[in-house]
């Protein structure tokens, strides 16, 4: 399982602020989750931490992509099945579930985002599950586990390591 986002989509970034969008993002996770807009940079700016079972309503754009968090492993979770959140307009959303009716004037609605835990095969869950216990690197060497596994759960520590060390921009969004 890879959540590294430059392999899920290269280049991912805001494009420009015309369409607006309304959502309300819903945690279904037992998690503290980290929700966090990618600016027109690239970067991550946190916008919110949200507890299970929250809501928080955001009016942002259709070509600004979000991404969420789990707060303290620093995992990426799902929006509505994707890693990456693109929002919709009311209209796109009203058009893709009612096709054969006609389009209210004006109608702008809010329209629900749920985060959700993604389906990990064994193997990783397994992975992300020892790397929770795990502090260092070098702890791996004390057990016994066939060599591939080992390296990939380094690299499990490795990753959560750094992002856990790793600040993440506040910026004030309008």
């Amino acid at each position: 399982m890879n959540d590294n986002l430059a392999d899920l989509e290269p280049n991912i970034r805001s494009l420009n602020s015309r369409e607006k969008c309304y959502v309300r993002f819903i945690n279904t996770t037992d998690r503290i989750v980290d929700i966090m807009w990618i600016d027109f940079t690239g970067l991550y700016c946190r916008y919110r931490v949200i507890s299970k079972g929250e809501y928080i309503d955001i009016n942002t754009y259709k070509t600004h992509p979000w991404i969420v968090k789990d707060f303290m492993t620093k995992d990426m979770l799902h929006i509505d099945g994707s890693f990456v959140y693109h929002p919709k307009t009311t209209k796109e959303v009203i058009l893709e579930r009612y096709p054969d009716r006609p389009l209210p004037q004006n109608h702008e609605a809010r329209i629900r985002a749920y985060i959700m835990l993604p389906m990990y095969s064994l193997r990783y869950a397994c992975v992300l599950s020892l790397r929770n216990i795990l502090y260092r690197e070098q702890d791996v060497d004390q057990l016994c586990l066939p060599k591939q596994l080992s390296e990939d759960l380094k690299k499990a520590i490795s990753k959560r390591n750094r992002e856990c060390s790793m600040q993440v921009s506040c910026r004030a969004l309008e």
